[in-house]
């Protein structure tokens, strides 16, 4: 299946609601999720579990899922915790002390304190736990984009609705585009709903389909795009509280953006 294919796929899921029309391949499921994880971590083994410098939170799998500490600020949407409930919903099997009702939070209540603990058995356990359900991983990353790219549309004003489903329709033609959405919203998220916002300004898919402008063509709908997405990435930088100093991961951020254009 190819990727244009599949984003068609997306986009009938989108308008129709039918669960049904949404059908992809596992080995396509995983690829394009390989391809999302490269971008976090250029698929280093160890970046399945990582909490990086600055940072309030532990990141885990393909796609980075936050997970907060007891008491840390939750500025980020949490999204380890909903990936947990997936995985179980389909069968997959948790560690004994990650199975509990509620799920319980990080363990480990600093960066210090996690890089300390690589020998300990819940370090193991997770490592484990995220090795063996890359695809569910991957499965998941399918599932919220197409649950996503409906709320989307459906978020947007009413009279913006037409010409967001156009630029969504355009960047379908290109499969680079269908790479940019994916790894976009997976990024940085949808920007609708109880998103996350720094005094007013959200950073989402939706937002940088807002932005856009009209182009004739899927590939220069594609360059408008990276156009806007880094515009966005850039308000966000500026409006972020400077205690969280943002502007040391703006030119990561830039880099990846870049590469929706690159085959």
């Amino acid at each position: 299946m190819t990727e244009a294919v599949l984003f068609i796929l997306l986009i009938t899921a989108c308008h129709f609601n039918d669960a049904q029309a949404f059908e992809v391949s596992q080995a396509d499921t995983l690829q394009i999720a390989q391809r999302v994880f490269k971008n976090e971590c250029n698929v280093e083994k160890n970046c399945l579990l990582e909490w990086g410098p600055g940072e309030d939170f532990l990141s885990l799998g393909l796609e980075h899922f936050i997970w907060y500490p007891p008491n840390a600020p939750n500025i980020f949407k949490e999204g380890f915790r909903l990936y947990l409930q997936y995985a179980k919903e389909k069968g997959e099997s948790l560690p004994v002390w990650l199975d509990k009702t509620p799920f319980p939070s990080c363990p480990w209540l600093s960066r210090e304190q996690f890089l300390s603990s690589k020998d300990s058995q819940p370090y193991k356990d997770l490592m484990d736990f995220m090795l063996r359900t890359k695809l569910a991983q991957a499965n998941y990353l399918i599932e919220n984009t197409k649950h996503s790219l409906k709320d989307i549309i459906a978020a947007a004003p009413a009279k913006e609705r037409p010409r967001i489903s156009k630029y969504i329709a355009q960047l379908s033609g290109n499969p680079q585009g269908l790479y940019a959405i994916i790894d976009y919203l997976d990024f940085k998220g949808a920007g609708i709903g109880n998103s996350d916002e720094f005094k007013g300004e959200r950073w989402g898919l939706l937002q940088v389909l807002e932005r856009m402008g009209d182009r004739p063509t899927s590939q220069e709908a594609l360059e408008e795009f990276v156009r806007s997405a880094k515009i966005v990435l850039t308000h966000r930088v500026y409006f972020a509280p400077n205690d969280r100093h943002e502007e040391r991961w703006l030119q990561g951020w830039l880099r990846r953006v870049n590469t929706y254009l690159a085959t």
